[in-house]
């Protein structure tokens, strides 16, 4: 089943919002007018969506459009009442409610009066503040199989795997009990929402349950799911560079920047890029972020990121050597603009919110929370230009020089923040001119040497600190640089003999 119907964030508006009506499996998506009604499909209906169940009375309910409110549904008396996020609106109610304002993802249900076992009738009803299109797709569950994870980075077979900023590396699970599926919140940062109630605890699932994971909704329909998003490849995985030239144009010649890189990156590792004057660190960064694409290919998992750049931005995070803040703007409201620009348009205030929270605290910013940018000092203002790009929980981070200007305990407490972040499964590649103060912080090295022979950036070594301080016979990452220095540097102007060195060394242990 592939069926086009409507989704979007919480904009307010008469002209912007839709009803899907599920039943039997298929779906149909009705825009909502300032007053419409529902009911049974016969030859004498005057309702203006019609459902063809006999559970369903011939004017059962009606969105109305209050400018002020939003949009209220109301049970016209019916004879089975209408179930909204589980609780029973009409004649019958337990609390004598026939109306309720409708949230963005609410869950209306016509069905029999015992939720507990659906009738073959039930009908669904899912209300969306919405104007975009997006296909409504079909995940098959049978009772042999394991767990099923939902996120960005799940990658056994059988997960779900998404390109959604919104959604935790492995959010929740699908997990099979003896008494049915239930969804687990894995302590994701947007929540997990049943029925469009936050769930604080593993949840038994009832057929025709709407299950909410930051912009994907699924249905269960005890042997599948349907869910209303176009399953995507993660965006985690290995990073694989193979640059094979950088160029610009020079007068009426090519001037090749960089040339012969090829490597890979794993997710959690902190890699530290070393080189010498001229080497082309930044604009090996620019390249491996597809800003300034180079001749070969970046691959981040089975996602070509050149070629599928516009849906991989996302995934990228990058602090430049500047601080680009608004002196007057406080931090709240700093991250709160960036939440808004970066993190996807079907974000709600309250996981914009809570994700706002998650990222002061983990990058210690809680206390400077009113606090004007102006008035931070220089560690606080570039922990704050990272969390600016932090907040779409990117997978691939890039920055140059973040802690310049910085004394070394805070230096060292800022590479220590992003050092967790590379701890919770993120791609994380700094350029850094002082390194020795936190080399221990790094998995691996990445050395750049401009050679003499090319006048390009060339690969001269990739591998741990300390396999990098033996292949370069030093004890310091800065004797590593003075290395591949030219002598009119302060140098020892050995960059393509360690170039070559390390091609051969590349090449006998198969790199």
């Amino acid at each position: 089943m592939n069926e086009t119907v409507y989704w979007n964030g919480p904009a307010r508006s008469c002209d912007a919002s839709v009803c899907l009506i599920l039943q039997d499996g298929t779906v149909e998506s009705h825009p909502l007018n300032i007053q419409t009604i529902i009911g049974r499909d016969k030859p004498d209906s005057t309702a203006d969506i019609r459902i063809a169940s006999s559970i369903v009375s011939s004017r059962h309910g009606q969105f109305y459009y209050d400018p002020a409110r939003g949009y209220i549904y109301t049970d016209l008396g019916s004879l089975n009442g209408t179930f909204i996020n589980g609780s029973l609106f009409g004649k019958d109610s337990p609390l004598g409610n026939s109306s309720c304002v409708l949230s963005h993802g609410d869950v209306l249900r016509i069905d029999q009066k015992n939720l507990h076992y659906a009738h073959k009738d039930a009908v669904l009803l899912l209300f969306f503040y919405s104007t975009q299109a997006f296909n409504w797709n079909t995940q098959m569950i049978t009772d042999d199989m394991g767990d099923i994870v939902v996120g960005r980075e799940a990658r056994a077979a059988g997960d779900m795997r998404f390109n959604d900023a919104a959604m935790s590396r492995k959010h929740a699970t699908f997990h099979r009990s003896m008494n049915g599926w239930t969804i687990v919140d894995n302590n994701s940062t947007n929540g997990v929402y049943v029925n469009n109630q936050r769930i604080t605890q593993p949840c038994p699932l009832k057929i025709l349950d709407t299950i909410r994971i930051a912009d994907t909704t699924f249905v269960f329909m005890k042997d599948r799911l349907l869910y209303n998003a176009d399953e995507a490849i993660a965006s985690g995985g290995d990073l694989v560079i193979d640059i094979q030239r950088r160029t610009v144009r020079s007068l009426f010649s090519r001037k090749v920047l960089l040339q012969d890189i090829r490597l890979t990156v794993h997710p959690g590792e902190m890699v530290l890029i070393l080189g010498g004057s001229g080497a082309g660190k930044t604009t090996f960064i620019n390249a491996v972020m597809g800003y300034e694409k180079a001749e070969g290919s970046i691959n981040v998992g089975d996602v070509d990121l050149y070629r599928e750049y516009a849906s991989m931005r996302s995934e990228i995070g990058f602090v430049p050597q500047k601080d680009l803040l608004r002196d007057d703007d406080s931090v709240f409201d700093t991250l709160n603009n960036a939440a808004e620009l970066k993190m996807p348009k079907g974000t709600d205030k309250k996981q914009r919110l809570l994700r706002i929270d998650a990222v002061m605290e983990q990058l210690g910013l809680q206390r400077e929370k009113d606090s004007l940018v102006r008035k931070l000092s220089g560690g606080q203002k570039k922990r704050l230009s990272i969390a600016t790009e932090f907040i779409s929980d990117p997978s691939l981070f890039f920055l140059d020089e973040p802690d310049s200007g910085l004394d070394g305990v805070m230096a060292r407490s800022l590479m220590e923040n992003l050092r967790v972040i590379a701890d919770d499964g993120k791609i994380v590649m700094v350029i850094t001119h002082q390194p020795d103060r936190v080399a221990d912080l790094f998995d691996k090295v990445i050395v750049l040497a401009k050679s003499a022979q090319t006048n390009s950036g060339r690969l001269a070594f990739y591998g741990s600190i300390r396999e990098a301080m033996n292949f370069f016979d030093t004890e310091s990452l800065e004797g590593i640089v003075r290395k591949i220095n030219r002598p009119d540097e302060g140098g020892e102007g050995m960059s393509d003999y360690f170039i070559e060195k390390y091609k051969q060394y590349a090449e006998g242990q198969h790199i």
